[in-house]
């Protein structure tokens, strides 16, 4: 099976999308028999090809996470495309800007490398230096009018280099869709709210000599984010720093963003706003419709129930969930749910024998249900007794995710002999922004 890479190797990503057809058509002709087997009465049959479904379902997972991860690369390597396009027209080859971080880059790595008491001295003077750099990064970005984090001192660790925080918001997103689902935003301060307009502004009619009377105007509801600090604590042998072969870079990147996804995957689904994020579902869905009364929390969704024992979920409920969400947030709409469950809906058909689910056979072309784009966030409810496996909606209404400050690194080479361990860290929030833009599906 081909590997994703930032390179895109279009041989590659053909055959993944091949690979997809050709299982989905798979699928089809078994769950078709699975179900002829069912309707004949012949359970013991029915089993049997469920086993077969389920190691399909397996593979399925395998083939999708493949071409996402192609697909993100595409899109980092559109985002750089686009950047160096954008530099081509400014006069001078580099900025004064651009040069400072390069430079503080490269102490960066010296900082972080250098392992022989030796060369401790050309240890300090590497943090000395970017110290000094990031003092004059600061200045020079207020000049050219351009946003830098960046941050000074041991004390408070070192700022992560543009390049590898860079990747490591690429490999979150390869980990989990929760940054490229939700409004994701770069604050400067922990007092940070957004103001979400809850309802419209009315209007009216007048004729040209009508008194015009007041409308009633909208309705805003101001969310703070809960913030906590979401950090990683790799560690590595001396010897590895040593060898001129191991590349630190991608070590770090690797090893903090596979952390950060997964922590802040689960957090902004069930975080409890203790020095974290307000989870989605931190308060529990409630069956009020939108703008009914008494009026929902403002952290509650509307969740719809389903029906059917054992629990489960069937195409009748879909279209519920679809169309009990506003058509304007409809129009944005991405299902989201985990691989199991995707297993289970990937099996429903219409009244023609037509599957509701269709996978996406070409580049940055999503899976779709009912039409809909769906995400697989692996960090949701199981299919079982009272879960929310599901939902549908706007997402970047629904709920933001704000940074505080960038990526920080701290080396530590004293509490382990022989290793030396890098605290990285950030500051996240998040909260529930319009609770009415998305809907789930309760499980009986």
């Amino acid at each position: 099976m081909p590997r994703a890479t930032d390179e895109i190797n279009l041989g590659d990503l053909s055959k993944v999308i091949d690979d997809i057809g050709k299982t989905f058509n798979d699928y089809k002709d078994e769950n078709d028999a699975r179900l002829e087997a069912l309707g004949a009465g012949d359970e013991s049959k029915a089993a049997e090809i469920s086993v077969k479904l389920a190691k399909m379902d397996g593979h399925f997972t395998k083939l999708t996470k493949l071409k996402s991860e192609i697909d993100i690369s595409y899109k980092a390597l559109q985002a750089r495309i686009e950047d160096l396009e954008s530099r081509k027209g400014q006069p001078g080859a580099t900025s004064a800007l651009d040069n400072t971080m390069a430079e503080y880059k490269s102490n960066f790595f010296t900082y972080v490398r250098i392992v022989s008491q030796g060369n401790v001295m050309k240890r300090h003077a590497a943090m000395q230096r970017m110290d000094e750099l990031a003092k004059q990064a600061k200045a020079q970005a207020e000049i050219e009018q351009k946003a830098v984090v960046i941050g000074t001192g041991p004390e408070g660790g070192f700022a992560v280099p543009e390049e590898i925080s860079r990747e490591i918001e690429r490999l979150e997103l390869k980990y989990s869709p929760v940054r490229r689902l939700v409004k994701v935003r770069q604050v400067g301060t922990s007092d940070y709210k957004e103001l979400v307009d809850e309802a419209g502004a009315e209007a009216a009619w007048a004729g040209e000599e009508t008194a015009r009377a007041e409308t009633a105007a909208s309705t805003l509801r101001m969310r703070t984010p809960t913030m906590g600090e979401l950090y990683a604590y790799p560690k590595t042998s001396l010897f590895a720093l040593e060898d001129m072969f191991f590349n630190v870079g991608n070590w770090l990147a690797e090893g903090a963003a596979r952390a950060f996804a997964r922590t802040e995957s689960e957090a902004v689904i069930r975080g409890n706003g203790t020095n974290k994020p307000t989870g989605l579902l931190n308060t529990t869905p409630l069956t009020t419709d939108d703008f009914g009364s008494p009026l929902r929390d403002n952290n509650a969704f509307e969740f719809i129930q389903g029906t059917g024992s054992p629990p489960t979920i069937e195409a009748d409920q879909l279209f519920d969930v679809v169309y009990q969400t506003n058509s304007a947030y409809r129009a944005f709409g991405t299902w989201v749910m985990n691989s199991l469950t995707t297993g289970v809906v990937r099996k429903l058909k219409d009244l023609n024998g037509q599957y509701h689910w269709q996978p996406g056979l070409a580049l940055g072309q999503p899976d779709r249900l009912l039409g809909y784009p769906t995400e697989t966030w692996e960090q949701l409810d199981d299919v079982g007794a009272q879960t929310f496996p599901l939902a549908f909606g706007d997402w970047m209404r629904a709920y933001v995710l704000v940074d505080r400050v960038g990526m920080m690194l701290i080396r530590d080479e004293i509490t382990q002999p022989g290793f030396v361990k890098f605290y990285i860290r950030r500051r996240v929030g998040g909260t529930v922004l319009n609770n009415d833009a998305v809907k789930w599906l309760r499980c009986p």
